[in-house]
């Protein structure tokens, strides 16, 4: 196990940030602030803590997606690296001015988490003799909290196009020249409405709130080597929840990998991957042509 003594962490947004980043931190030995304005942290408010703290080593920023840019900016002055949480912001134009502004002293990542799977070499070894990949997050009935933030454009961007779709490209962008591949096809569409919906496996309904978001996204892609590429994720389609990634290999047959929830083993070493670069430019010039690509597939869509 690896522990990183003398660091700090800070951490906005309690929820996915307690589950997921407080775990991991404790492991790594950093110290931990936290921030939410709603659930039980250190500080109610990003100001507070940087006035205390001064400077941290590392930032996650694990807010609803229209207060990302924000806070990142607001915390960039006194931090290295910042992890912002997919989507990243709200279009590439958005990203590119974030990361530039502070180029001098911050590091700024989307974070790609599943890039930093034990199984991801196995993956690469598959694709090289493989002739289609076909990757789907499909859910039966797991619309996030309907009603609420996520399923309203003016705050989320999008829905499972800026939710659930990142995470499948970024596989693209990590196993692939994804730079130099040709998109044959993409989509994003929304098949249900507040009223159709009565329940969720995720959340709760709100009947009086918003939902003009997409619930459906598509993509295919062709990558440099003449493979196939599908990308398919819903958050409801009344079908068994399907979290996978699939090789058609040369031969025709068909490997199968049940991927479910990222481990936090990844969460883990994406987090020390960052430190152990934060002055290798070579490492953030490919971290940032990864962002600004997947930001430009999931934005006109």
């Amino acid at each position: 196990m690896v522990f990183i003594v003398n660091k700090k962490v800070l951490i906005v947004g309690m929820g996915f940030g307690n589950a997921v980043y407080v775990p991991v931190y404790q492991q790594l030995g950093f110290d931990i602030v936290t921030v939410d304005a709603y659930k039980d942290a250190d500080f109610d408010n990003i100001e507070s803590a940087i006035d205390v703290n001064k400077f941290f080593n590392t930032v996650h920023i694990c807010t609803p997606n229209h207060t990302h840019e924000e806070l990142a900016r607001k915390v960039a002055p006194y931090a290295e690296i910042i992890f912002v949480e997919k989507p990243g912001v709200k279009d590439q134009l958005a990203w590119a001015k974030l990361t530039t502004d502070f180029i001098d002293t911050t590091r700024i990542i989307m974070v790609k988490n599943n890039q930093y799977r034990e199984e991801i070499e196995r993956f690469k070894f598959l694709l090289q003799r493989s002739k289609k990949v076909i990757i789907n997050w499909t859910n039966k009935n797991r619309i996030p909290n309907p009603g609420s933030w996520f399923t309203t454009k003016e705050f989320a961007f999008g829905g499972v196009s800026r939710d659930l779709m990142p995470h499948l490209l970024s596989y693209f962008t990590v196993m692939t020249d994804y730079f130099n591949s040709t998109k044959k096809y993409a989509s994003a569409n929304q098949h249900y409405t507040l009223e159709s919906i009565t329940d969720s496996d995720y959340g709760v309904v709100d009947p009086s709130g918003t939902y003009n978001v997409d619930d459906f996204c598509y993509f295919n892609f062709l990558d440099t080597n003449d493979t196939d590429w599908e990308m398919t994720s819903s958050w409801k389609n009344n079908e068994p929840d399907d979290s996978s990634i699939s090789f058609v290999l040369n031969t025709n047959e068909i490997v199968k990998f049940k991927l479910g929830l990222c481990p936090e083993s990844a969460y883990k070493t994406m987090i020390v991957t960052a430190l152990e670069n934060l002055k290798n430019d070579k490492f953030w010039k490919d971290q940032y042509e990864q962002d600004m690509w997947i930001h430009r597939q999931v934005q006109p869509i």
